[in-house]
């Protein structure tokens, strides 16, 4: 449901001091309908790696952003999510979600947040 506090709940969380503390590297993407995968690696990849610079077509931004996030405690926020396939391809390129490690999905659909979670029940707002 829009409107109902989802992404606000999620900055919270993600700008909460003892949370960001925790973590090496943190991101936050918005993803919306029309999204183009590349340029949200990109963009999560420059954040995540402290860059402004765009990589260039034949660089494999998803290896690369792997690559990046290895042996590190990272938080990614993945923000208005509308399907599965969608969670699928962005989170190829997370190594596994272990402890320390974590992704933070918001969406307005049930079985997207029902197919993103691994260790938590979806909160329903």
């Amino acid at each position: 449901m829009p409107g109902s506090g989802k992404t606000t709940l999620a900055y919270k969380v993600c700008n909460d001091k003892s949370v960001s503390s925790h973590f090496d590297l943190r991101a936050w993407c918005t993803v919306d309908q029309g999204y183009d995968e590349k340029k949200l690696l990109d963009k999560i990849f420059n954040q995540v790696s402290d860059s402004d610079s765009k990589l260039s077509e034949n660089i494999d931004v998803a290896n690369k952003l792997r690559k990046q996030l290895y042996g590190k405690r990272y938080l990614i926020v993945l923000d208005d999510l509308w399907d599965t396939a969608t969670w699928n391809e962005l989170t190829r390129p997370f190594p596994l979600v272990e402890k320390g490690r974590r992704i933070i999905l918001t969406t307005r659909k049930k079985e997207v947040a029902l197919h993103g979670k691994l260790y938590t029940d979806p909160l329903n707002l």
